[in-house]
């Protein structure tokens, strides 16, 4: 009976510690934005262009000359 009432009590000791660690996590903002960590990362300027513009949900840009095969690149 003595271990049941030490792995309780450690359980609940840290589930505490955890619900402790959220709520610092949430008052200090870490969960805002968390996109922007992106383009912290990469810059504009390195960006695929559909990424640049906007993200995943942007309209798509046409292919550009580095997916066409070389036949229809010429003019």
């Amino acid at each position: 009976m003595d271990i049941t009432f030490y792995m309780f009590f450690s359980a609940f000791l840290m589930s505490m510690s955890a619900w402790c660690v959220f709520l610092w996590a949430v008052r200090t903002g870490q969960f805002r934005d968390v996109e922007e960590t992106k383009f912290q990362i990469w810059p504009k300027e390195a960006m695929r262009p559909d990424e640049a513009e906007g993200g995943p949900d942007a309209p798509k840009q046409p292919a550009t000359s580095m997916t066409q095969p070389a036949a229809t690149l010429r003019h």
